[in-house]
């Protein structure tokens, strides 16, 4: 009985040994971080992966993942920097990097969660200050998500997150303001075509003004070379019936003659005496 009863207690305490040796480790991963609490208190943190030691009954582990975690903000409306209203739908992506920190301020991923709500709406608001509503939809959208990323990972750091991305999902109108920002919207979209219409008809008068100014200045020139080059050939025909003047005596009366006859006579009923009148002087020069 003595020897069974010793046997019992050798097992026994191997077992309570083995199982105290079984206590007295813990596995990392590679995606995990601890906190090592001793009687409720954080004594230490691990974020390296391997086997480590604790103290068994007395230390807890609490492990955390190292992986990104995703956050979709509550939409929020705000106020533009051109007092329009705007509706953001934020999504942000978060890490632990700080366990023990986020241990006493948080302890879990859904209270951190709430957290940021607040923290990607200050910094949606603070953005939406700056910039105007069509800055934001065609112009400034990256800076803004940016700045917005700025700001909410300063005020992300007293939980021990760190946000790495704060991005816009959606960009949309209050239900009650669609209406007279699509107005207010079409008004500007139908003041900007009136001045590209102003301006293409003056560019066009402008450039009828040019081709109407290079139209007479053509026409001018061009009537000054004929002028010109009539007044050549006049001087050339004057000088060949002088020249042929000189050489026939009374070739020029006659000419004169035949060009008054070209004239007065076409469609009339002349009765002359020959070697009278217009006809005196035909039979010969």
């Amino acid at each position: 009985m003595t020897k069974q009863l010793k046997t019992v207690s050798i097992v026994g305490v191997m077992l309570f040994f083995m199982l105290l040796l079984y206590g007295s480790f813990y596995v990392v991963r590679q995606d995990e971080q601890v906190v090592i609490l001793r009687l409720g208190e954080i004594v230490s943190t691990r974020r390296d992966p391997g086997i480590a030691f604790k103290v068994p009954v007395i230390d807890t582990v609490v492990k955390y993942t190292k992986r990104l975690i995703e956050y979709d903000a509550h939409p929020v409306s705000v106020v533009m920097a051109d007092k329009k209203n705007l509706i953001f739908d934020s999504i942000a992506v978060f890490q632990i990097t700080d366990p023990a920190t986020f241990r006493k301020r948080v302890r879990t991923i859904s209270a951190v969660q709430q957290r940021l709500d607040d923290s990607v709406y200050a910094a949606v608001r603070a953005v939406a200050g700056q910039v105007t509503f069509d800055e934001i939809l065609y112009l400034k959208r990256e800076e803004a998500e940016a700045q917005a990323l700025r700001i909410a990972a300063e005020e992300s750091e007293k939980y021990g997150v760190t946000i790495r991305t704060v991005e816009f999902k959606r960009l949309f109108l209050p239900q009650e303001n669609e209406e007279a920002v699509y107005r207010s919207m079409e008004a500007g979209r139908n003041r900007m075509s009136a001045q590209l219409r102003s301006e293409g008809k003056a560019e066009a008068m402008k450039l009828r003004s040019a081709a109407d100014r290079n139209r007479v200045e053509v026409l001018a020139s061009a009537m000054k070379e004929a002028e010109q080059i009539k007044g050549e050939g006049d001087m050339k025909a004057q000088k060949l019936l002088s020249d042929a003047n000189r050489a026939v005596k009374g070739l020029y009366p006659f000419m004169k003659k035949l060009e008054f006859y070209k004239k007065v006579l076409p469609g009339r009923n002349v009765i002359v005496e020959s070697e009278e009148g217009i006809f005196k002087g035909m039979d010969r020069p």
